[in-house]
């Protein structure tokens, strides 16, 4: 807390007053250490604090401009006071473990029972008050976001407020738009995908954000389990929330966003009924929630190629793969199709076709990897340039096939330095 409190004091000696506020508070007293500080200042002109401090700069893009830059080697962000004290500040917050403030003295404002909410991991709205839901109706999703992540409850009296608002406002959630919903719903699935997806079918929120997903609540799986497709949706998003904080591929929001959307479309469990516009559904979801073309197109190559893993691969097709979809995006879907077939029971039959293609990756992979550690970085023993001037050739078409195809001899094994690499390419033009 001692560093914490200095970057306070230093901001205060250009006159304005500061105090920790937000993420950074309920961090602090769940004993977490922040990487950013968030700060509230009593200055509406962060512009002049800034000069004042001789570091940082305004970044006005949001709906609150924000003082960023660092002090004292802590990284910190900072907004002007919403009203005139501190306490009208916090009452906008929407939550009470978000509506606590720290004072450069060590004193804590904590009007709304914040900390003691903290210790009894309870998600309540900042001062009971319903209020701050029907001034922006997706609150309730960052609300479930909080205590998903966090692993808290949501305490009874917010919860039968929200059943209440939501019971005669359902033309107001259609109308939240989807852009909005989509920031929410990627933080929610980033850390507890399962967890949240469960808490927004408890408060009947799919249906205003992912409608088709909500319907295959009432799709048989075909497999007389008594169990919906719905149902398998959610095993794939708790066997990827089992394996977030120690698998490195479930981490990428494609991995989880496939897990969220695989189903979305379709109304057979292993997909046979998938068709274009299928695909074009989970397209128009995602640019409407505004994700990022890259990730888009990750999540669309999973779903449609996840299946191919289950029958075996030569190191060949993984070079193949590797080249067209990056080493780390055939990764993923080989570990996506493994957490599917976990969920949906069927890993034993497929788990020595799983291991031999992971082996089988891994060799590939490592073969490449060989190179930068070889070239210092590079990704291939030769440029171009090299090529040309090693065959006496000019630029054209036949200068990328041999690259391509030289590309293949290193995943393959067959080229494995870069003599070897200088002798195939004679080969091939002799």
């Amino acid at each position: 807390m001692r560093n914490y409190l200095d970057v306070l004091k230093k901001i205060e000696e250009t006159g304005a007053k500061v105090w920790l506020v937000g993420d950074t508070v309920r961090m602090i007293e769940m004993g977490v250490q922040p990487e950013v500080i968030t700060l509230a200042i009593d200055s509406k002109d962060l512009y002049s604090v800034a000069m004042a401090l001789g570091t940082g700069s305004v970044d006005a893009r949001g709906a609150y401009p924000a003082l960023r830059g660092e002090i004292l080697g802590a990284e910190f962000r900072a907004f002007s006071l919403r009203g005139s004290t501190i306490e009208e500040d916090l009452e906008h917050r929407d939550l009470s473990i978000e509506a606590i403030a720290v004072r450069s003295d060590g004193g804590v404002v904590d009007p709304f029972g914040g900390r003691f909410d903290i210790r009894n991991k309870v998600i309540r709205l900042t001062g009971d008050n319903v209020e701050l839901i029907n001034a922006d109706p997706l609150r309730i999703l960052r609300m479930l976001r909080f205590a998903a992540e966090l692993e808290m409850d949501i305490f009874w009296k917010t919860s039968s407020d929200v059943r209440k608002f939501l019971e005669t406002n359902s033309d107001r959630m259609k109308n939240i738009p989807a852009e909005r919903w989509g920031r929410e719903i990627l933080k929610g699935i980033q850390r507890r995908p399962y967890r949240f997806i469960s808490m927004c079918e408890d408060y009947n929120l799919i249906q205003f954000f992912l409608k088709e997903l909500d319907d295959l609540r009432y799709v048989p799986d075909g497999k007389n389990t008594g169990l919906s497709v719905y149902d398998h949706v959610l095993n794939i998003l708790r066997i990827i929330e089992e394996g977030l904080d120690t698998n490195k591929e479930m981490q990428s929001d494609a991995f989880v966003l496939a897990g969220l959307l695989g189903h979305v479309g379709i109304k057979t469990l292993d997909g046979s009924d998938r068709t274009k516009q299928a695909d074009r559904l989970i397209n128009e979801y995602m640019t409407r929630w505004n994700i990022p073309s890259e990730t888009i197109n990750e999540v669309l190559s999973i779903i449609k190629y996840y299946k191919d893993f289950y029958k075996p691969i030569s190191e060949k097709s993984f070079c193949r793969d590797v080249l067209e979809f990056t080493q780390e995006g055939t990764k993923i879907a080989l570990q996506f199709a493994m957490s599917v077939a976990i969920a949906e029971g069927f890993y034993d039959k497929y788990k020595e076709v799983l291991e031999n293609n992971h082996w089988n990756l891994k060799q590939v992979m490592r073969r490449f990897n060989n190179v930068a550690l070889q070239t210092e970085g590079s990704t291939r023993y030769l440029t171009g340039r090299e090529v040309m001037s090693l065959l006496n050739m000019k630029p054209g078409k036949r200068v990328g096939e041999l690259l391509d195809g030289l590309d293949m001899a290193v995943g393959t094994g067959e080229v494995s330095s870069r003599a070897a690499a200088e002798a195939w390419l004679k080969d091939q033009s002799a």
